[in-house]
């Protein structure tokens, strides 16, 4: 009989630990971090939410359009508008689900009562 051959582990979504490479190279372990938008948003109750890159710009698309926010709005630069939204309530942000539609379309509004309190661009001039 030939020899099986073991497949290898599959990928799991955990991260791998850095290298000494990586954690001495703040351009390495940081990833650009900084080169994303950066938006908060405070309750009317005071708690605040910082989100960078995607979650940032859904997070203000959220809180600005008044009719809500669908998967069509966020294409091309989102393409699990699904994903995000679960992460954000898991943070305890309120976010309401209307399905809609002939297709069943989601549409998300946040239902926290709050505003945007700052964007990466304006935090820099000021």
């Amino acid at each position: 009989m030939a020899d099986k051959v073991k497949a290898p582990d599959a990928a799991t979504s955990k991260g791998q630990p850095k290298s000494v490479v990586a954690i001495d190279n703040p351009h390495i372990a940081d990833k650009g971090s900084h080169d994303k938008p950066q938006v908060a948003f405070r309750s009317s109750e005071g708690r605040v939410w910082r989100y960078r890159g995607k979650r940032a710009r859904v997070l203000f698309l959220l809180a600005t359009k008044r009719d809500g926010l669908t998967q069509w709005d966020t294409l091309p630069w989102h393409t699990r508008l699904g994903g995000t939204i679960h992460a954000m309530r898991e943070d305890r942000l309120a976010i309401s689900t209307e399905i809609e539609g002939e297709y069943r379309h989601a549409r998300y509004r946040l239902s926290t009562i709050g505003s945007v309190i700052e964007q990466g661009e304006n935090r820099e001039a000021a």
